[in-house]
């Protein structure tokens, strides 16, 4: 495997972020023996434009990593995926000023080098829930990045059809001697981009804390989040 130069990113950061992109369920790449990608593959859900989500794969790694990727080096496969049970809606919502939102369930999967995050979010008065995804390799120290992404992925979908956001960074911090949660989303609309700082304390549960943190960043923009 090709050594990635310090302060490079690495294929992990690459199916990191390609992995927060609506729709995609999975990603991997390959590179050259000089550690350049020659191709990038990706699964993705069906019902969204295969073109559109190569522009989002280039959008979201050139703002997040500062790397452009020729599309030609990008391949889309589509599945389909059974209906969940609840009938989990996959729809955007437009966004409407005092909404909530309220986590509903949290879920980690493995299969053998991988693991799935699946976080599930209630939105708005209605009470329509809407399930997130994040895969990535199977390393406990992994897990929780996971969880976040899979909460990004699903306030992805309740978002306003001109909205896009991302998770940036998750940390862990010690406040008052409690462990707390603190992330960076980026929110990129029309108008710009801009980041937005959630935190929740884990009172010894670390996947609500992380999955609490997305949902405050975004609370502070235009969600209210219910305990």
């Amino acid at each position: 495997m090709p050594e990635t130069k310090k302060g490079e990113p690495g294929s992990g950061d690459y199916e990191r972020v390609i992995c927060q992109i609506k729709g995609v369920l999975g990603a991997r790449l390959v590179t050259d023996p000089d550690g350049s990608i020659s191709e990038i593959h990706i699964m993705a859900v069906s019902g969204r434009n295969p073109k559109q989500i190569v522009r989002d794969v280039e959008s979201a790694i050139l703002v997040q990593l500062g790397v452009a990727v020729d599309h030609k080096k990008i391949s889309i496969v589509q599945v389909e995926l059974p209906q969940l049970p609840g009938e989990v809606a996959e729809e955007r919502l437009s966004y409407t000023q005092g909404d909530r939102l309220r986590l509903v369930s949290i879920n980690l999967f493995t299969r053998g080098l991988e693991t799935e995050a699946t976080v599930e979010v209630e939105a708005g008065t209605g009470g329509t829930i809407y399930q997130g995804h994040a895969f990535g390799p199977n390393a406990p120290e992994y897990n929780l990045r996971l969880v976040a992404a899979a909460t990004v992925n699903a306030l992805e979908k309740c978002c306003g059809s001109n909205w896009s956001i991302a998770l940036e960074d998750l940390v862990w911090v010690e406040v008052a001697h409690h462990r707390a949660a603190v992330c960076a989303i980026i929110l990129v609309t029309h108008q710009g981009s801009e980041y937005l700082v959630g935190a929740a304390l884990a009172d010894g549960d670390d996947r609500q804390a992380a999955a609490r943190a997305v949902l405050k960043a975004l609370s502070s923009r235009c969600y209210h989040v219910n305990d």
